[in-house]
């Protein structure tokens, strides 16, 4: 299940600091884990785990799939990199975290969107965002049509660092909200490569979002 190269989010058990880590896997070797030193998610400053420390680790597999585990710091290591090794409790004490496939996140991504029909070229944020498509705040001067197609770059932040996604897409309705022009989007010919990121992101996000008390 896990893999080398594997992105890990890391969570102290007892984690009055309210504090993440991101990390990579290195290696594996029966039941240990060998990780890159961990990022703290909020700082971006390399985190020095100590051993015998409780966390929590959540992944995402090739298929999308969430899992989280319990583990622990055993040690560290110098191979090519200095690396901590972490425990694997096995495959089978993976615990699958439920999500909607396209479960819609609120939250600003920022947009350049083109128009061919309507020759409109502009820049904007999100209302929230999912696999499947997004709804897009409208400049004050920009009218868009149900059905009117248009292609979208879209910048997603994630923890591994930022991903520019370039994605077409069709208009599904045009409505207001608070006084604001949103426009609903579907995704269309939306890639494997491209989906898994934007599950990713939504995730990452979710989990911030948890972390905080806040809703998704």
């Amino acid at each position: 299940m896990l893999k080398i190269g594997t992105t890990l989010t890391l969570e102290p058990l007892d984690n009055n600091l309210d504090e993440q880590y991101k990390c990579k896997i290195a290696d594996i070797e029966g039941d240990s884990i060998y990780i890159d030193y961990p990022i703290n998610i909020k700082t971006n400053k390399t985190t020095f785990l100590v051993n015998s420390l409780s966390l929590n680790a959540t992944f995402i597999s090739d298929d999308n799939t969430a899992f989280k585990f319990r583990t622990q710091v055993i040690g560290k290591v110098k191979k090519n990199i200095p690396m901590i090794v972490l425990h694997y409790p096995g495959d089978d004490q993976l615990i699958k975290i439920q999500r909607r496939q396209f479960v819609r996140i609120e939250t600003a991504v920022d947009t350049a969107v083109s128009m061919p029909t309507s020759n409109l070229q502009f820049t904007t944020i999100t209302e929230d965002i999912s696999a499947g498509g997004c709804a897009l705040l409208l400049p004050v001067n920009i009218d868009v049509n149900k059905n009117e197609e248009g292609e979208g770059l879209f910048v997603l932040p994630l923890q591994s660092g930022h991903a520019y996604l370039r994605l077409s897409f069709s208009v599904i309705r045009v409505w207001e909200k608070d006084g604001k022009k949103v426009a609903s989007l579907q995704f269309k010919e939306i890639s494997p490569k491209e989906k898994q990121q934007l599950l990713r992101f939504c995730f990452e996000k979710q989990l911030e979002f948890k972390k905080k008390g806040l809703r998704s």
